[in-house]
Order: structure tokens, then sequence, then C-alpha cells
């Protein structure tokens, strides 16, 4: 099972922690606010309140062994800072950092983050894919235009094989289908067939998708 702590309970950091759990994680969530600690308490493994710029907080919490840590505190970055280069220090394997600008990015980068995000709300669940399931769902930067989003499936879609509906044609690109059963098929063949209640996760235009959503 995949052992995640998560710093920072924001929006963002929230949406990771507890897309994780509901994915079979075992989620650490942190924060320094008690209220935002017991408001996710329940939709996460374990909710503590720390400071984790104190390094033996973090050897306390025994924080070493978990296989990622995810800082995702946005309202303070020397906080981040700090938080990364210790995590480094403990030998975290995969350290995960949330930054506002690139500026920020180069300097969580030299102390340590393996990877920068410039999150909004559903990049958060999209993390938590990305933790799971690194072979379907990574981070790609798209450009201006573009997005990765979940679509369900239309009505007209349904029992037609990709190769029938020719999605490139409507100027889309389909990483992945998650069927009813919450089964996911990760890029899959022209000879898959669609069913009634798939979702579906695609890259293409802001102006295409719009009209799916």
């Amino acid at each position: 099972m995949l052992k995640v702590a998560v710093f920072g309970l924001g929006r963002f950091g929230g949406s990771v922690a507890t897309s994780l759990f509901e994915e079979g994680a075992d989620v650490l969530a942190v924060d320094t606010d008690i209220d935002i600690v017991e408001e996710l308490k329940d939709q996460v493994s374990d909710a503590r309140v720390f400071d984790g710029t104190i390094k033996a907080n973090l050897e306390d919490q025994e924080i070493a062994h978990m296989d990622c840590v995810v800082i995702a505190i946005g309202d303070d970055f020397e906080s981040s800072v700090l938080i990364t280069q210790l995590c480094k220090e403990l030998g975290i394997k995969k350290i995960i950092c949330k930054a506002l600008t690139e500026q920020q990015g180069k300097v969580l980068k030299s102390v340590g983050a393996d990877k920068i995000v410039y999150p909004e709300e559903e990049m958060g669940e999209r993390l938590a894919e990305h933790l799971l399931h690194e072979s379907v769902v990574d981070f790609v930067e798209l450009p201006d235009g573009f997005s990765l989003r979940k679509i369900n499936l239309p009505k007209e879609w349904e029992t037609k094989t990709l190769g029938e509906l020719g999605l490139m044609k409507k100027q889309m690109n389909l990483v992945q289908v998650e069927r009813k059963d919450g089964q996911k098929c990760p890029l899959p063949t022209g000879d898959f067939r669609l069913e009634a209640g798939d979702i579906m996760d695609v890259i293409a235009p802001d102006a295409v998708l719009d009209d799916y959503m």
C-alpha cells in the first residue's frame, strides 16, 4: 500500500489527501490548523496537527517511512522550503511540492523537490491518480487552450468501438476509460467498445471539451 504524507490541507492539499485515501492509499494529513485537521480527519487514514519545519517532529511521526511526501503549503513558502529540505535529509524517495511561481519551483527543486506542481483543485485529483497509476495519468505541459479532463460518455457514443468513433477526428486524445464498477482501462486500442456509464480522460482543446461538459 502506498504511504503518503500531505503537508498543508488547503484546497489543493486536501484534495490530494482525500483522493489518495479514496483510492486506497495510506494517507497522513498534516496541518498546523486544528480546525482544518478536524474537518478532514474522517476522510484520510490519519490527520495530525504538528509543525513540519521541526526535524524532531518529522522523526517522531516516522515521516522517513513514507513512500512519498506532498508539500502543499500555499501561504508560507519558507515552511515549504524547510520541510522539503528536511524530508530530503530524511531520505524520502519522492517529494512533490506545490509552487505558485516558476521562481518558487526552482528554489524548491534546489533543496530537494522531485516534482513541482502549479495546481488548482482539480489538479489535486490528478496528482492522486499520478501517484497511484504513474503509467496512466501523468502531468504534462499542455499548450495554451488544451486541457486533460474527465467527460461522461455521450449517449450517442454508447456501444461504439474507438475505431468507429474516430476521436482523433474530433480533436480528442483518449488517455483512459473508467468503467461504472471502477475498473480503469488505460490507453485502450481501436477495438475497445464503449459502454453506458463510462467516464473518459481525454486531452483536447478547451473549446471542444466545453461541448461535452
